[in-house]
């Protein structure tokens, strides 16, 4: 274990007044947004020596908000991001706003997704600005808006910012993480015909058209199952909503399926939608009442960098010397703002930062204090070798 570097109080004072600014995504959880932590984030950056920072309007009230630490040039540019939104705090069993330390873990909505990696972040800047050894290539901080729902923020961000290599701090329980998974949404609306609820063999049952599909994706999983990743695993789908039918006595002649396919790296949607109409084709084959049409929603890409990128090889050794022990990538199984960063920027980008994806979103989410202390000096020495 190294010695600590980075200012220990000024970390866990700014992750206790990040987790207690309420960032409730407004579209996840009908929250205010990240207004005010965007301008409690602008306010103390803005006193850091040597920083620029600046807010970059997004839609509304909402601003992602970026740091610039100038080097002196010759270096390699590093972007740190983090995400500012949380998911809501409908039935949470602790003050979601008040965070509070048991044990050694800070409990409170946003403490492990994401806020400790920002704050462990802002924390590493601070230490190289006041810093006698200057860094070659800029260090970039980009706290963006909205990842939770449809990614607007980095979407924004990279329109105007690039960098050699970013890491972004999801919770990744401290190990570089090369790999995520993709999504698409997919509904699929089923349509019948409407009949009196005293006569339903006059009618034709949308819903339970739908029910024919859902029976069949148990199959559709086992052959996914032979698709599988080495850090991955295999893709996964599954129903996410259904909604149909109008009144009791009523054969209902519409239904709406909303199903998630989980994608890994070298998967397509259009693969996704072919697989999707050859099972609608095989329910037609069966029953030729049935009329079923799916349509792509959205989707996002899943996130692959190879383990010779430059800055998967630093990380993973500034990684191996904080810990003491050899640290090979992984994969997680969640989708994060770094797919956009690689595919849309064109960035190589990585996965590293304190807490366990388990309690992400959770009823009482917390995250290990000295796991944020201790990757705020990590980040610190990754920009020390990477920029230099």
């Amino acid at each position: 274990m190294g010695a600590r570097i980075v200012d220990r109080a000024f970390v866990l004072d700014l992750l206790n007044d990040l987790v207690a600014t309420n960032s409730v995504n407004p579209d996840v959880g009908n929250g205010p947004g990240e207004s005010a932590l965007s301008n409690l984030l602008l306010e103390r950056l803005s006193v850091v020596t040597d920083l620029e920072v600046r807010q970059q309007h997004v839609t509304g009230d909402r601003s992602n908000v970026v740091a610039v630490l100038r080097g002196s040039g010759g270096g390699r540019s590093l972007m740190l991001n983090g995400h500012m939104d949380t998911v809501g705090v409908e039935g949470m069993s602790i003050e979601p706003f008040r965070p509070v330390v048991r044990d050694g873990f800070i409990h409170g909505r946003g403490t492990c997704d994401m806020k400790s990696a920002i704050a462990a972040m802002i924390g590493a800047a601070k230490s190289l600005a006041g810093s006698e050894s200057k860094l070659r290539g800029d260090l970039i901080l980009s706290f963006v808006v909205d990842e939770e729902h449809m990614s607007l923020g980095i979407t924004k961000l990279v329109e105007e910012y690039k960098a050699d290599a970013a890491i972004v701090g999801e919770p990744t329980e401290m190990r570089i993480a090369t790999a995520h998974k993709g999504f698409v949404w997919i509904e699929v609306e089923t349509k019948g015909r409407a009949a009196h609820g005293s006569v339903p063999e006059k009618g034709v049952d949308a819903i339970v058209h739908a029910a024919k599909i859902v029976t069949r994706l148990n199959e559709l999983q086992d052959k996914l199952r032979a698709h599988r990743h080495p850090l991955l695993g295999p893709p996964k789908i599954h129903t996410s909503t259904i909604q149909g039918g109008t009144h009791w006595s009523i054969v209902p002649d519409r239904c709406v399926l909303r199903l998630e396919r989980r994608t890994v790296p070298g998967e397509t949607t259009a693969l996704v939608m072919k697989e999707i109409e050859e099972l609608l084709d095989s329910i037609r084959l069966e029953d030729s009442n049935f009329k079923g049409e799916a349509r792509k929603i959205f989707e996002r890409p899943p996130l692959e960098i190879s383990p010779n990128e430059p800055i998967v090889q630093t990380l993973q050794q500034t990684i191996t010397e904080a810990i003491g022990t050899d640290q090979s990538p992984v994969g997680v199984p969640y989708w994060t703002d770094g797919a956009i960063l690689s595919h849309s920027a064109s960035i190589p980008t990585c996965l590293f930062g304190p807490g366990d994806i388990s309690v992400a979103h959770s009823p009482d989410e917390y995250v290990d204090a000295e796991d944020v202390l201790q990757a705020a000096d990590i980040y610190r020495n990754i920009a020390q070798k990477f920029c230099a």
